[in-house]
Formats: C-alpha cells, sequence, structure tokens
C-alpha cells in the first residue's frame, strides 16, 4: 500500500475486507447447499447424517447475515461519504 494517500489507503483496507467476507460467506454457503445436497441425498437406511447439526447450521448462518449486514452498513457508510447513497 505504499504510494497510497491517506484515503486510498483505507478505501483499499476496506475493499480488502470486504473481499475476504464476501468470499468467507460464498464458501460458507458452497458448504452448507453441499451437506444438505449430501443428507437428501442419502438412503434413509445408509444412516448419513449432516455434517453440521442444526445447531451449527443455524449458527454459521447467522454469523453470514451479520458479517454481510456489517459489511453493508461499512458500504452504506463510505457511499453517504462519497455523495452517493440510494
Amino acid at each position: 500500500m505504499q504510494g497510497l494517500d491517506p484515503k486510498e489507503r483505507q478505501y483499499a483496507v476496506f475493499l480488502g475486507d470486504a473481499r475476504d467476507v464476501v468470499q468467507g460467506a460464498h464458501t460458507l454457503m458452497q458448504l452448507l447447499a453441499w451437506d444438505e445436497d449430501r443428507r437428501d441425498e442419502a438412503h434413509p437406511s445408509a444412516g448419513a447424517a449432516s455434517f453440521f447439526s442444526a445447531t451449527d447450521r443455524a449458527s454459521l448462518q447467522r454469523f453470514a447475515i451479520a458479517s454481510l449486514g456489517m459489511l453493508h452498513a461499512d458500504i452504506e457508510g463510505l457511499c453517504e461519504g462519497l455523495g452517493t447513497a440510494r
């Protein structure tokens, strides 16, 4: 981040954090979908249980919701600062 002025550095840090949150949420949703498909495709007699318990699944979904909500709030704050809020 050398050569960036303070404002550009702030945006670069934000974009890096946003990329990490979006990639993490995407991966989490893929894992939850895989687990659900695996559970749905398993023959009942095979006894294949979900990798994630219902409690874990709910917790991970709330985590994704909270993370994306915080990212959205940060984006809105930056847009307001630029005068481009929706």
